[in-house]
């Protein structure tokens, strides 16, 4: 019997030079690994005609430094992997620079700034709903949150919202207490746990408007940080350091809408 076996998910990333794969672009940029989960969510959609929207193509331009295009990436690399690995979706992408080179009959892309709520409400305005969207931007938490408010109402029920890199910046957040440029509001880590966990909106945030979370059926989050430790002295070398994930290290966040 002849089996027709497709690339993974994962393979794909590596082929294209995405850092949501393995290996990452190049040997100087490190991989995030965010492949497997996002095939536990998506591969269910593989062959159906869903609508994908991405935020964040990494396409150079003199707006933003994408110092990811090098390598394996000739940029837009996520763009090209969502296409092959959906091969019946329609996908929307946005970026604050221009990657019309990357447009075809399958994949639109539009230029708009994420931190601008005016141009994210000019775009939605003329868009049909999506099934999955995808948050891989600027990373700062303002724009993560602006972006979630006006952009979830457009998910269809049971659609997807996945945020990336949620430890790259935020007030409150002890991996970025440096950043000043991000400590306006709370990490969106940090933002959306409250709102799982508690109910409660903590502050200060960058949500345009609080009334979408109305529609939010789960909130879940992946990826956090591998840390070791030191275990007890009298042990075998081998076993005197421990694994463990810390908390509240989660780069990947997953909204459902009911």
């Amino acid at each position: 019997m002849k089996h027709s076996f497709r690339p993974s998910l994962t393979e794909l990333a590596n082929q294209f030079g995405s850092d949501k794969g393995t290996i990452g672009p190049s040997d100087n940029w490190q991989a995030l690994n965010y492949t497997d989960v996002y095939d536990a969510y998506l591969e269910p959609l593989r062959d159906q005609p869903i609508r994908l929207l991405e935020i964040g193509i990494g396409a150079t331009g003199d707006r933003w430094d994408a110092r990811i295009v090098h390598g394996r990436n000739s940029g837009g690399a996520s763009i090209k992997m969502w296409e092959a690995y959906f091969p019946k979706a329609d996908i929307a992408a946005i970026d604050i620079n221009h990657a019309s080179y990357l447009d075809n009959d399958r994949v639109q892309t539009f230029v708009v700034d994420q931190s601008n709520a005016q141009e994210l409400r000019a775009f939605i305005s003329n868009q049909a709903s999506f099934d999955v969207i995808i948050d891989d931007g600027s990373h700062h938490p303002a724009h993560q949150q602006l972006t979630l408010s006006i952009l979830f109402p457009k998910l269809n029920s049971g659609g997807l919202y996945i945020i990336e890199d949620l430890d790259d910046n935020g007030k409150d957040d002890p991996v970025s207490e440096s950043r000043s440029h991000s400590m306006k509001v709370l990490n969106t880590r940090t933002l959306l746990k409250s709102i799982r966990e508690t109910d409660t909106i903590k502050s200060p945030h960058a949500f345009a408007e609080i009334d979408f979370l109305d529609s939010v059926n789960r909130i879940d989050f992946h990826c956090p940080e591998l840390t070791t430790q030191s275990s007890w002295q009298y042990l075998p070398p081998r076993k005197r350091t421990i694994f463990q994930y810390r908390n509240n290290s989660e780069r990947v966040c997953v909204l459902r809408k009911a």
